[in-house]
């Protein structure tokens, strides 16, 4: 089970990995890496949309896995 710091770690892995093409990336890593939103739920939803619509290349297999464990977690 993920601490809330490796969720933060793999959203920002995520984001990094797949969103390179999204304008909006930047925001994206301030919403998740913001320290005053501690014990609030993580970006997850917003960040898979954004996925959805930015990414160029498929999800591996074990992004696949970290993606179904955060939004059990946390989504």
């Amino acid at each position: 089970m993920m601490s809330e710091d490796q969720a933060r770690y793999a959203l920002v892995e995520l984001v990094n990995t797949y969103l390179s093409s999204d304008p909006e990336i930047n925001n994206l890593l301030k919403k998740i890496n913001d320290n005053s939103k501690l014990g609030l739920p993580l970006p997850i939803r917003g960040v898979l949309e954004s996925m959805r619509e930015y990414r160029t290349i498929e999800y591996s297999e074990l992004d696949k896995e970290i993606i179904e464990e955060l939004l059990y977690l946390y989504g």
